[in-house]
């Protein structure tokens, strides 16, 4: 997946990929190319550009491109949204455009793959080519269908090429499509150990295995084989080297990250594609105008989830990567630069700050280089001086004043707190740092999108290794994530501080569950990981939302105001055995069910 220095993704002269209708049921698309002529898989060539037809639909806006870093995000519980509210609240619609989207980007993607491995099947060109380009389109399918069930669980599983005769699917057993996945991985490792940027190999097979069979073994799924084959398939990629951890976190998330070593496998875009095809994320989770593109504010980092990392490993250098909570204002959207600096160097009078920060005035001292502007400078949360930091305390913020005495810092603390809890602006959430690209160009970023590195690998390794008994090598291979991110910024940092070898089993198992929301937090398989250890974990997780003073306090703000834009307790704060069973899976789509016959409402998830 390295040393290449151009990769794009093709979709075959078809401008109008990326607008397919959702209307119809994804399941009896016909692909937009012409499988079936006898030209197109005549010579290597053309199946080529086949092949990266199906990359290309994986890359697509209903795909990798929007939907499937939109929807997982914003429905993982860490969200905050103006809209759609049902998904961010976790009280879902089967009707959530979103989903419907979402849903369809994986179903089309599947369609033009099983077109693909007909049609390549059939051809004559040699059997090296067929194990190879078979072997990816394989690949692709499987992380189809594993973005599938791990999100809607049972799901229609069809694996030969659509016709008109077999639009009526009903679902398929969660098992029967874990299967299918590891029949589809199994054959994909026959392809090469090595390939193109943006392409499937064979370490990319074996580590992705792993990731399927540590999520059968924690579904129950025949689990202790499966802890096994986990470790098996992880076990053979560690030994191989062939991936490590990027020395610096932020460098991942950076403008078109495309050799890092880290990078298992990931999607590669251009501003320049025709087709349309191209990474919206940072258009759809960037603030108002931010960047030099088109932002609107749309999702925001609900406030608990930025205090339990705050909270968990203060001074972490992945905590100014994973949120943005500064950034230059300009005079609005597609604008190229940012408002002037009002003097001779930045400061908090020419800059925007979110949550946990704010803005103090001092009059009697002016901006340098600039004889008429007061002062403006950055306060933070006083976490140091709550009880528990990821949980800011309003009795100590009301009465900071009087415990530490008068200060212009001290006096606006309690003000700053009941500011960010009332109905509010952009300023009063931080962002999902990971996808904003400040020099974005119109509704496009300058980005590629990692859909699953090395350190998602490492801390599911130790989670196998702890169930398998091996406690301390669990602790080691976190501890591997940890120095890296001590090591990420400026200066190396005092977190987050190895793990002791003294924790028990029970221990490694919850600190890994939200290491890896950390680590992941505002990535596309951040939904799964919230979700990936059952209720027990789901509701430690939901738990910081619901014990959250300032979130209780907006919850209040929220009944009582006519735009209702203030935090939300989830379930009003009843985390019971039904809302948290419910929300291990999102919805059926009502646009599927309504559109393929072999579906009725009956067939809908637990709670929908």
């Amino acid at each position: 997946m390295k040393n290449m220095k151009r990769y794009k993704y093709y979709i075959l002269s078809l401008a109008v990929l990326c607008s397919f209708s959702a209307c119809d049921s994804l399941l009896n698309e016909d692909p937009l190319y012409s499988q079936n002529s006898n030209i197109v898989f005549q010579t290597e060539d053309n199946a080529e550009l086949a092949l990266l037809g199906c990359y290309g639909y994986m890359s697509a806006p209903n795909a990798y491109g929007q939907m499937w870093q939109e929807a997982p995000i914003v429905a993982s519980g860490l969200a905050w949204a103006q809209r759609p509210e049902d998904l961010n609240s976790l009280n879902t619609l089967a009707a959530n455009n979103l989903v419907s989207l979402a849903w369809g980007g994986m179903y089309k993607a599947i369609a033009e793959i099983n077109a693909f491995l007909e049609s390549i099947d059939k051809s004559g060109l040699s059997a090296a080519v067929k194990t190879q380009k078979g072997g990816e389109a394989k690949f692709l399918r499987a992380l189809a269908y594993y973005n599938l069930v791990s999100t809607f669980g049972d799901v229609p599983l069809k694996t030969v090429a659509s016709s008109s005769e077999g639009i009526s699917i009903a679902r398929s057993p969660r098992e029967e499509v874990f299967a299918q996945i590891i029949q589809d991985l199994t054959d994909a490792l026959s392809i090469s150990e090595k390939s193109a940027v943006g392409r499937a190999n064979s370490w990319a097979v074996k580590a992705f295995l792993g990731k399927v069979y540590y999520k059968m073994a924690v579904l129950g799924i025949d689990a202790a084989a499966n802890w096994q084959n986990a470790k098996n398939m992880f076990d053979a990629v560690y030994a191989s080297h062939v991936y490590s951890l990027e020395p610096k976190y932020a460098n991942l998330f950076g403008e078109y990250v495309s050799t890092s070593k880290e990078s298992i496998f990931q999607m590669n875009y251009s501003t320049g594609n025709a087709n349309g095809c191209y990474n919206r994320g940072s258009n759809r989770f960037a603030p108002q105008a931010s960047t030099s593109g088109i932002n609107w504010s749309t999702y925001r980092v609900a406030k608990f989830a930025y205090d339990m990392h705050e909270g968990t490993y203060p001074g972490d250098p992945r905590i100014d990567v994973n949120f943005l909570t500064k950034w230059r204002a300009r005079n609005g959207n597609n604008q190229a630069n940012p408002k002037p600096q009002v003097g001779t160097a930045l400061c908090a009078n020419d800059s925007v700050c979110a949550y946990p920060y704010w803005k103090i005035k001092y009059t009697d001292v002016t901006v340098p280089g600039s004889n008429n502007v007061n002062l403006e400078v950055i306060a933070k949360m006083p976490y140091a001086d709550f009880p528990n930091p990821k949980n800011p305390s309003l009795n100590v913020c009301d009465n900071y004043e009087t415990t530490h005495g008068a200060s212009p810092y001290n006096s606006t603390v309690a003000k700053a707190v009941n500011d960010f809890a009332k109905v509010g602006n952009a300023e009063k959430w931080p962002y999902f740092g990971k996808l904003y690209d400040q020099t974005q160009t119109g509704t496009m970023a300058h980005k590629n999108l990692m859909v699953y590195r090395y350190a998602e690998m490492l801390l599911l390794m130790a989670d196998v290794y702890n169930e398998l008994g091996d406690t301390p090598k669990a602790i080691s291979l976190a501890n591997e994530v940890l120095a890296r991110a001590r090591k990420s910024g400026a200066v190396s940092s005092a977190q987050p501080a190895d793990w002791s070898a003294s924790l028990t089993k029970e221990q490694v198992t919850e600190k890994l569950y939200f290491e890896r929301i950390i680590e992941l937090c505002g990535e596309p398989s951040i939904y799964d990981m919230v979700r990936i250890r059952g209720t027990v974990y789901f509701k430690k997780f939901l738990e910081l939302n619901t014990t959250h003073e300032l979130t209780i306090l907006g919850e209040k703000n929220y009944t009582s105001s006519v735009n209702n834009f203030a935090d939300r307790l989830l379930n009003n704060g009843s985390l019971t055995d039904d809302f948290l069973k419910k929300n291990l899976l999102l919805p059926i789509p009502t646009s599927e069910i309504d559109a393929n016959p072999g579906l009725t409402n009956n067939d809908n998830n637990f709670g929908y």
